[in-house]
C-alpha cells in the first residue's frame, strides 16, 4: 500500500504584550476576549478527535499575559465591565457604547435579538446629531444588557451549547443582572484556567505538538539586518537603517524556548518564525538554538528556486513534490516546510461564506486533489491564525472544525501529522533561501512605510542610549530596560504603522509603543527625543487612501480590451494587490481596478492576472455588486452583475449597462439605474466563486468608497 497523504496543520495563537509599563495595567483586552473565545476552544475541540495530530504555536507573549490575567491583572474593557451599570458614569457610558459592540456584527451581534436590537439603538442615534449624550440615549438596564452581550458573545462554543450557565444567559436574553455578570466574570475565570491544563494533557497524550516564537514576536530577519526589507522587495525606496541584533534575537529565542519549558515541561522542537520571516541568518539562529524544524510561506519558497512554482488554471501546484516536501539549506542542520498558501487562505478567509459541511468537503477534496496529482507520501503544510479568522465565521467555526477533523479522521487515505513527525523525512536541499514572510513574500509591512522607518529609528536611539549606558546600570534596572526595549521589538507595533493595515485601536498601539521606549529613557535617567513625544502616525490607512480618484472623464469603449493608451489614462485606480498584509491572498485573480466617471455612467475596468476570459472559460464567475451609499435620499438601487460561463455572459445588467470581458473586464453602468448623482458615494465589492463555491471577495471585508464627481469638479479639473 503506498504511503498516506501527510496533513500538516499548525495553528498560530499570538498577541503582542498590551502590558502598560507605567500601570501594570493591560491597555487593550484582546488576549483576555481570545483567551475566553479560542485558545482553550480550539484545543478542547481537539480533544473529541483522539485520531488527529496537530501542532499548536503558542506565542510566549501570549502566555506570560495569561499568567499575569490570573495573577489578577485588568484591563479598561473588564473594568468597564464589573463596574454596576446603575454607578456608569457619562464618560463611562460613551466607552461602553463605543467598544462593546466591537465584534463582528453578522456572526456575533445579530443572532441575539436584545445585542441587535441594541445595537441599532446605537446606530439610530448616530444618524442623528454628533456627539450624543449616551447615558441619555441608553437606560441603566439596557447598559448592563450591553456589559453581559459583550462578554457573553466571546464565550467559547462549547460554554454556549453545553455550561448550563452560560446557556441560561443565553436563553434569558435581557434584563441581565449584576448577579448575572458575576456567572459570566466566573466562567472567564474558569475557562481562562483551564487553557494550559488543556494543550498540556494533548501534549502528554502525542496528540498534539507545542512550538512556540520569539519572545515578544519580533520579525528575526529584520532585527538581524534591517536592509533584509529591501533585499526582499528591491523596489523599496532606500532607507537609512543599519544593525545586527543579533543578541536580542538570541534572547527573545532563549527565553520563548524556556518559558514554554517550565510550562509545559518540554523545550520545544519547533519554532514558528514571526510572520513567517526567515533569512539564511535566522535559520542558522535557529539551528544553533537546537531547533529542528521551522516554517514560511510557498511564495518564499518559490522565489527560492531556480524555477518559481506554478500554478495551473484551476490554482493547482504544477509540481507538487516541489512544495509538498521538508527543505534543509546547505550546512544549516534544520529542516523548513513551506505552507499551501491556498489552502491556509481559503480556511482563514472564505470558508466563512459557506455552510460548514459544504465548506469542509471542499477542503478535503482539494487535499484529496494534491495527493491524486503527486507521488505518495508528500506533507502537505497548512498554517494560519488559530483566533482571527474565527470571528467571522458562525458559531466561531467551530461548526465547520468540527465537520472537517470528522471527515480527516474518518478518512483512509489522510493521515494527520505534526510537523515533528513530518520532519523525520528526508529533506530536499535548498541551495539558498530568499528572506521574506508569509505577507507577499517581502517585508514591506513591517518596514516599508516611513511610519514603520519612523518607530524603527525611535527603537533603535533608545537601544544606543541604553548600550551607551549598560556598564553604569544596575543589573536590575538594565534588565528591565532591556526587557522594554525587546517588547518594542514585536512585530505588532509595525503591523499597524503605515498604510497597510487599520485598526481603531491605533492609538493605543502608538501609545503603548511609545511608553515603553519612554520608560526605557526614565530608567536610563535620560530625557526621551522630541519625536517620542508625538504619535507616530501619518498616513491615512490603505483601505482609504488608495482609491485615487478620476482626475478626468472616461470615455471607453466597452469591448474587454484595453483599445489605446489615452483610453483610461484619466481614470481612478485602485492597487488591488496592495491591500491590507492580513487580507493578503494566495494567488489573487485582480490586479488593479480603473474606474471613472462621464456625466451620466460609471466606468469601471478590471485587470486580471491573466487574460480575463481565460478564468471564466475554466469555471470562475465574477459578482459585482453596486449600490449607492445610503443617505437623505430615497432608498437607492442596487445592481448585481455576473460575468461567467464559457461564452462570457453577463447576467444582471440594469438597463442601459454594458459589460465585455476579453483581455480586461470593462463595464458601464448608469448613475440613473443607481439612484446616484455628483456628489454621491457608491460602494463596490467583486466576489469570485469556482465551481459554484466563493473563491475570493475584493475588498475581503468592506467595500470600496468610489464618489462621483461634483459640476465643481467637472468644470475646475475635467477636460469634457
Amino acid at each position: 500500500m503506498p504511503p498516506k497523504l501527510r496533513l500538516a496543520i499548525l495553528w498560530h495563537m499570538h498577541q503582542p504584550c498590551y502590558r502598560n509599563p507605567y500601570s501594570g495595567r493591560f491597555d487593550l483586552p484582546w488576549l483576555r476576549l481570545h483567551a475566553l473565545k479560542d485558545y482553550f476552544g480550539m484545543a478542547a475541540l481537539l480533544e473529541e478527535f483522539p485520531a488527529l495530530r496537530l501542532t499548536f504555536n503558542l506565542v510566549p507573549s501570549l502566555l506570560a499575559g495569561l499568567e499575569q490575567y490570573l495573577a489578577g491583572a485588568v484591563d479598561p474593557f473588564v473594568e468597564a465591565f464589573r463596574k454596576p451599570a446603575e454607578e456608569l458614569a457619562p464618560d463611562e457610558v460613551q466607552f461602553l457604547v463605543r467598544h462593546f459592540f466591537s465584534i463582528h456584527h453578522d456572526t456575533h451581534i445579530r443572532p441575539y435579538r436584545r445585542y441587535e436590537h441594541l445595537y441599532r439603538r446605537k446606530m439610530e442615534r448616530l444618524s442623528g446629531p454628533p456627539d450624543p449624550d449616551w447615558s441619555l440615549v441608553f437606560s441603566a438596564d439596557e447598559l448592563r444588557d450591553l456589559q453581559a452581550w459583550f462578554q457573553l458573545t466571546y464565550v467559547d462554543e462549547s460554554y454556549k451549547q453545553g455550561d448550563p450557565r452560560v446557556a441560561g444567559l443565553l436563553r434569558k436574553g435581557q434584563g441581565f443582572s449584576e448577579a448575572d455578570k458575576a456567572t459570566l466574570a466566573q466562567v472567564e475565570d474558569e475557562i481562562l484556567r483551564r487553557i494550559v491544563p488543556t494543550y498540556r494533557r494533548l501534549q502528554e497524550r502525542g496528540q498534539a505538538e507545542l512550538c512556540t516564537s520569539p519572545f515578544y514576536h519580533p520579525i528575526l530577519p529584520l532585527l538581524l539586518d534591517p536592509q533584509a526589507g529591501r533585499k526582499a522587495n528591491e523596489r523599496l525606496a532606500p532607507y537609512d537603517l543599519d544593525f545586527c541584533w543579533e543578541e536580542d534575537a538570541w534572547a527573545q529565542l532563549q527565553s520563548g524556548l524556556e518559558l514554554m519549558e517550565r510550562i509545559f515541561g518540554v523545550r520545544p522542537r519547533g519554532v514558528w518564525p514571526p510572520e513567517g520571516g526567515v533569512s539564511e541568518a535566522t535559520l542558522r539562529l535557529l539551528a544553533r538554538a537546537g531547533i529542528a524544524w521551522t516554517a514560511s510561506d510557498e511564495g518564499v519558497l518559490s522565489r527560492s528556486l531556480p524555477r518559481p512554482l506554478e500554478r495551473d488554471d484551476r490554482l493547482a501546484v504544477t509540481d507538487p513534490g516541489a512544495l509538498y516536501s521538508p527543505y534543509a539549506l546547505a550546512g544549516v542542520p534544520l529542516k523548513i516546510f513551506f505552507r499551501d498558501h491556498l489552502l491556509s487562505d481559503l480556511i482563514g478567509f472564505y470558508y466563512q461564506k459557506l455552510p460548514a459541511e459544504e465548506a469542509a468537503a471542499d477542503l478535503l477534496r482539494r487535499i484529496r486533489a494534491i495527493a491524486a496529482a503527486g507521488p505518495a507520501g508528500m506533507i502537505v503544510p497548512v498554517i494560519l491564525d488559530g483566533e482571527n479568522a474565527w470571528e467571522f465565521y458562525p458559531s466561531s467555526g467551530r461548526p465547520f472544525l468540527r465537520e472537517f477533523y470528522r471527515l480527516l479522521a474518518g478518512d483512509p487515505d489522510i493521515e494527520t501529522v505534526t510537523f515533528s513527525q513530518a520532519g523525520a523525512d528526508d529533506a530536499r536541499p535548498l541551495a539558498r533561501l530568499r528572506s521574506g514572510s508569509w505577507i507577499n513574500a517581502n517585508f514591506d509591512i513591517w518596514i516599508g512605510d516611513r511610519d514603520d522607518q519612523k518607530g524603527w529609528e525611535l527603537l533603535k536611539g533608545a537601544r544606543d542610549a541604553f548600550q551607551a549606558s549598560r556598564g553604569t546600570l544596575a543589573a536590575e534596572t538594565a534588565a528591565e530596560v532591556e526587557e522594554l526595549l525587546l517588547v518594542a521589538e514585536g512585530s505588532d507595533w509595525y503591523w499597524w504603522y503605515g498604510r497597510e493595515n487599520f485598526t481603531p485601536d491605533i492609538d493605543v498601539f502608538d501609545s503603548l509603543f511609545r511608553l515603553n521606549l519612554r520608560k526605557a529613557y526614565d530608567l536610563l535617567g535620560l530625557p526621551p527625543p522630541e519625536a517620542l513625544l508625538s504619535p507616530i502616525p501619518s498616513a491615512v490607512p490603505a483601505d482609504r487612501l488608495q482609491v485615487v480618484p478620476p482626475r478626468e472623464a472616461v470615455e471607453a469603449r466597452i469591448d474587454g480590451e484595453v483599445t489605446g493608451f489615452f483610453e483610461w489614462l484619466g481614470a481612478g485606480r485602485i492597487d488591488v494587490l496592495a491591500y491590507g498584509g492580513a487580507m493578503n491572498i494566495a494567488n489573487p485573480l485582480v490586479k488593479t481596478l480603473y474606474f471613472g466617471f462621464d456625466e451620466r455612467s460609471l466606468f469601471l475596468r478590471v485587470d486580471t492576472k491573466k487574460n480575463a476570459r481565460t478564468y471564466f472559460e475554466t469555471g470562475f464567475a465574477l459578482r459585482l455588486r453596486l449600490h449607492r451609499e445610503r443617505g437623505d435620499k430615497a432608498a437607492p438601487q442596487e445592481s448585481e452583475i455576473v460575468i461567467s460561463g464559457p461564452s462570457v455572459e453577463a447576467v444582471g445588467l440594469p438597463p442601459g449597462a454594458e459589460a465585455a470581458a476579453g483581455r480586461v473586464i470593462e463595464l458601464k453602468v448608469p448613475l440613473a439605474t443607481l439612484g446616484a448623482g455628483a456628489g454621491d458615494v457608491l460602494r463596490l465589492q467583486l466576489h469570485w466563486s469556482f465551481a459554484g463555491s466563493p473563491f475570493q471577495s475584493i475588498p475581503a471585508r468592506e467595500p470600496l468608497a468610489l464618489t462621483v464627481p461634483t459640476e465643481r469638479e467637472y468644470a475646475a479639473n475635467w477636460q469634457v
